[in-house]
């Protein structure tokens, strides 16, 4: 057994294609990566959304916008792209983690409701687990 501090994509593959492989013997496996980003006028990126979907559901990694780029709709916008896509590969649910300094009112103002909570971040900050259901 060991432990590896900077793992390299074999050691991520195995184990990630490997449980996928176990899951796959209780419901087909089909993780579909969604990525949406958008760039300033000199090409750099400005804001982005990493999400993947699987098993009927869209799971929000990761969004950001660059702070000169925010309160400007950005972010909703990528929220409507995203969620668009995802009901066209039928998805009927949705989740998303942010911390309290992030942007768990954002996400509620997007329909997304809390489930669950935990606390001791850093040993302050609290991490919010929302969902939202489609209709």
């Amino acid at each position: 057994m060991n432990i590896i501090h900077h793992p390299g994509d074999k050691e991520k593959t195995a184990i990630i294609d490997s449980l996928w492989s176990h899951n796959a013997l209780y419901h087909p496996v089909d993780i579909t990566p969604l990525i949406i980003s958008f760039t300033d006028d000199l090409g750099i990126v400005k804001g982005g959304l990493i999400a993947q979907t699987w098993w009927g559901t869209l799971e929000i990694q990761y969004l950001w916008v660059d702070e000169e780029f925010r309160g400007q709709g950005y972010g909703k916008h990528m929220m409507e792209k995203v969620e668009e896509e995802a009901r066209k590969r039928n998805c009927h649910m949705a989740y998303v983690d942010t911390f309290d300094f992030q942007a768990k009112a954002f996400y509620e103002k997007l329909g997304f409701t809390e489930y669950g909570s935990l606390s001791g971040y850093a040993h302050k900050f609290c991490r919010h687990y929302l969902s939202k259901e489609y209709l």
